[in-house]
């Protein structure tokens, strides 16, 4: 089942993208390499470090809650720190 994925990094580094993706490890894999250009383009260590924590308790939630929840058509989301993620069943 297709997926709708939204997601956010809210404060001063804000930024949000959204894509279809084919399910949620591809949504996780997604935001993995989101998070890494976000990293290295512009975050001092310490907000690195901070992100980099947020975006592996967003994955282990995707990877538990959300493909629970979207294997049931339901549409699911989280927010974790800066991270808002937001996976919506299109079909």
């Amino acid at each position: 089942m297709a997926l709708r994925m939204e997601w956010s990094i809210e404060g001063p580094l804000f930024g949000a993208a959204g894509q279809t993706v084919r399910d949620v490890q591809e949504a996780v894999q997604w935001l993995d390499t989101s998070v890494t250009r976000v990293q290295d383009a512009i975050l001092p260590s310490f907000e690195s470090d901070r992100l980099s924590q947020c975006a592996r308790l967003m994955r282990a939630r995707m990877l538990d809650e959300a493909d629970s929840a979207t294997s049931r058509g339901e549409r699911w989301s989280a927010t974790i720190g800066p991270l808002r993620m937001t996976l919506t069943p299109t079909g």
